[in-house]
């Protein structure tokens, strides 16, 4: 994949994709340790120092570098630059950019963590994808975008891992019908994910082998330390030549040269402010920009082998509202109503749950399934939650301490095959639990 905008990447730029920032191979630390405080932009550059975002990028295909930025620079619009780590291969963006612009209907979804459905923005609908799908709408469609269709598939707490086993519903059936143009963010949130990276290929494969070949663009959101993930899915991006839109390349040389304090663009270690989540949009929109302006490539072949794994597409959700899988509950016999909700578009992230008891016993949940692969989803509350035991085939497979949490979702992975097979599970207390609460939000599974 080529590297089609260079200027003061943080990273070396003589690679299509820099591998830059911290060894993610290490989960973070749970309390993220903030970077060495940024001086304020000394007086000569107050006039410069903290300019409103712009909402029309400046198109440029090739945009200058400048090796040392003075007080007169145009630091926004090189940081807008900056944020452009590729634009890959750009046939499936133009096609996108054709439909709009001819009045045709685009589907947008954007999905990821609490930073895409709006973290932190006030109101969360000011959050970077709502900007983002306005701004489209207003650049590239028509009637200030009544042709665009848009879906935000944001949850806080979401790895790809939750959030592959949410695309049928929450992308699929929340939109009617397949994106032409979708948006993954998970930089922050993939940590020790379940998956080691195949949820995360698995999605981006899943997109790009629909029919109507949609375009698929990584937005690499970054914590105030400059940790992400990004070293994890760069290979992925390449593999496929998929556009990236790089936040760290964005804003760590803004910050090291005193052009933009932290506080200005991070609201918390984690989360955008809103002159963050608009910084944001305007990277997605300067990616876009410079790939309109840009000769027009013919569609590359998807590769036919995996870099990480693709073991998750098609992966379809159990709830306690699914038919046609043999569940017993036992005592896991209550509807949990202390479930996250989606904070924008309301409505519980999984009403359909299943909840232990303790007055109702300790009678095991079995479940009796065919797949290669199965997630389990499953919450984290307070203290009145225990632990519980999950057996596969009569093996146990692990113990999930349901306490410490925000009634937020957990992901783990207790099947995982090359080949369908019949399985059981059984879900019930550890000893000494009985009378503690457990959760069982959902199952993701493969066949």
């Amino acid at each position: 994949m080529r590297k089609k905008v260079c200027a003061l990447i943080v990273c070396a730029a003589a690679f299509a994709f820099a591998a830059c920032g911290k060894d993610t191979s290490t989960e973070p630390a749970a309390t993220p340790t903030a970077a060495a405080e940024v001086p304020e932009p000394t007086a000569t550059l107050e006039p410069t120092a903290t300019p409103e975002p712009t909402a029309t990028p400046k198109p440029t295909a090739t945009p200058k570098p400048t090796a040392t930025p003075t007080p007169d620079v145009d630091w926004y619009q090189e940081m807008l630059e900056n944020s452009v780590m590729s634009t890959g291969n750009n046939a499936r963006v133009k096609k996108v950019l054709e439909k709009a612009r001819s009045g045709e209907t685009v589907n947008i979804v954007t999905l990821g963590g609490s930073i895409t459905e709006g973290g932190n923005a006030s109101p969360m609908s000011k959050g970077y994808a709502y900007l983002f799908a306005e701004a489209f709408g207003k650049t590239y469609g028509i009637n200030d975008g009544e042709n665009i269709n848009y879906v935000n598939a944001g949850l806080s707490g979401t790895p790809s891992s939750l959030g592959v086993l949410r695309y049928e519903r929450d992308v699929l059936e929340a939109l009617g019908t397949e994106p032409d143009l979708f948006l993954i963010e998970f930089e922050v949130n993939d940590y020790a994910e379940a998956t080691k990276g195949r949820a995360y290929e698995s999605l981006v494969y899943e997109v790009l082998s629909q029919e109507n070949d949609p375009a698929v663009l990584m937005i690499f959101s970054v914590r105030d330390d400059m940790w992400n993930v990004q070293n994890e899915h760069i290979p992925i991006a390449k593999h496929y030549d998929i556009p990236v839109v790089c936040m760290k390349d964005a804003i760590s040389p803004a910050i090291n040269k005193n052009y933009m304090a932290k506080t200005k663009y991070y609201s918390d270690s984690y989360h955008p402010n809103n002159y963050g989540h608009t910084v944001m949009k305007d990277c997605i929109m300067q990616l876009l920009a410079v790939i309109d302006a840009e000769e027009a490539e013919e569609m590359n072949v998807i590769s036919e082998a995996p870099i990480k794994g693709r073991d998750f597409v098609g992966t379809k959700m159990i709830d306690s509202a699914t038919e046609g899988i043999a569940v017993t509950a036992g005592s896991f016999t209550k509807a949990d109503n202390a479930v996250q909700s989606f904070l924008v578009k309301g409505g519980s992230s999984f009403p359909n749950n299943w909840m232990h008891d303790g007055a109702a016993g300790n009678d095991s949940f079995k479940m009796t399934v065919t797949c290669k692969n199965l997630l389990l989803n499953y919450k984290t509350g307070g203290n009145e939650f225990g632990s519980a035991n999950v057996y596969v085939d009569g093996e146990l497979v692990t113990t999930l301490n349901g306490a410490g949490g925000w009634n937020g979702s957990n992901v783990v992975l207790i099947i995982d095959e090359k080949e369908a097979a019949e399985h059981t599970v059984e879900i019930c207390m550890a000893d000494g639990q009985e009378d503690k609460a457990f959760t069982i939000y959902a199952f993701g599974y493969t066949k």
